[in-house]
């Protein structure tokens, strides 16, 4: 169960993370609407989906309720900045002030409220018992105060005992609702279709050699240019630059691998876009449905099998259902989520210009 401790502690310790790139002299900067701004690094981006899968999976513990839905609308916002062609390379305002609002809460631990005790209120503070029950909130059955459940406990001799405050009571309550239909959410298997057509910003004029060339980030130049990140890196490898700070190391020659990646590409889409149309034609046969888990062990890496699953109209939570045992530490829902997303700009881009 993650506790809020457990929460907390890895919410300040991006938030340190984000104070470091903020003042990192060595984080680019990218032109945006006329001005110079500091794009989000890659290890930024990796450490915040490290966060959205913690509060994505596992139970949470009660007191941590109100920081794990924080959270959650955060994580949507995030995930809107992703999604951006043209949004601020740097972030969201929207985003920027969720997070805000997550970091003061992880750095206040919610504690129960505890009234004073009877014994104090009676004895010390000369209250009446009409006075202790409207404190307490205890009515009787016309909805009165009930003084007489106060004269009982001291009779009984509990006035010593702590209470805890209505209102910390009707907090929790009221959690504890918005948390069961934040599950009840979750637990519901939502498709995620590919996109048939979309209006997409007008790409970046700069190309692709050029941004690399000026040290922005590949996640920032896949969004620019409509396609996906591992595209970028490819490139980069292709053409022996340097991309996140580092040069990728050909596992081939530059023609061997930029012919893989060209046709794997080619087919992966031509395969979508088959798919696609025998569904609006509503020709999909049995033969013509999502195969397997065990149908993509062919596929090269995790990345290959989640763009399969995807084009097949698996959903998310299907997918990292289907390979969290071969990839324990991969298959996530914000890995999973990040390669979706990219997949859909990069089809709905193809789609434009095949038309």
């Amino acid at each position: 169960m993650r506790t809020w401790d457990e929460l907390s502690k890895a919410v300040l310790d991006v938030e340190q993370q984000c104070v470091k790139w903020e003042s990192d002299p060595n984080t680019p900067l990218v032109e945006h609407e006329l001005n110079q701004v500091r794009a989000v690094s890659a290890k930024l981006d990796r450490a915040w989906s490290t966060l959205y899968d913690l509060v994505s999976s596992g139970e949470i513990e009660p007191l941590a309720y109100t920081l794990a839905m924080s959270l959650d609308a955060w994580i949507d916002e995030v995930d809107r900045f992703r999604d951006s062609n043209n949004a601020n390379p740097g972030g969201t305002d929207s985003m920027w002030k969720a997070w805000r609002e997550v970091v003061l809460l992880a750095k206040r631990k919610p504690v129960p409220l505890m009234l004073e005790t009877i014994d104090y209120l009676v004895k010390v503070q000369k209250c009446s018992p009409i006075q202790v029950a409207k404190i307490y909130e205890w009515k009787d059955e016309f909805g009165q105060p009930d003084a007489r459940r106060v004269l009982a406990s001291l009779e009984a001799g509990n006035g010593h005992e702590p209470v805890v405050s209505p209102h910390w009571r009707r907090e929790c309550e009221k959690n504890a609702k918005l948390w069961e239909a934040r599950s009840a959410r979750q637990q519901q298997v939502i498709a995620v279709p590919l996109p048939e057509k979309q209006t997409l910003s007008v790409m970046a004029p700069e190309s692709m050699e050029m941004l690399l060339e000026q040290n922005v980030p590949s996640r920032q130049i896949a969004r620019m240019k409509n396609v996906d990140q591992q595209t970028v890196i490819d490139y980069a490898r292709e053409l022996g630059m340097t991309v996140d700070g580092q040069q990728p190391v050909p596992a081939m020659t530059p023609d061997q691998h930029l012919s893989r990646v060209r046709n794997s590409e080619n087919e992966r889409l031509a395969e979508a876009r088959a798919y696609a149309a025998k569904e609006a034609k509503g020709d999909a046969g049995p033969n013509d449905e999502a195969p397997g888990p065990d149908t993509y062990a062919h596929l090269n890496n995790y990345r290959e099998q989640v763009r399969q699953m995807a084009f097949d109209n698996r959903t998310k939570q299907e997918i990292v259902q289907a390979l969290k045992t071969q990839y324990p530490d991969k298959a996530k829902p914000g890995s999973v989520a990040q390669i979706i997303s990219a997949i859909s700009r990069e089809v709905a881009a193809t789609s434009d210009n095949a038309e």
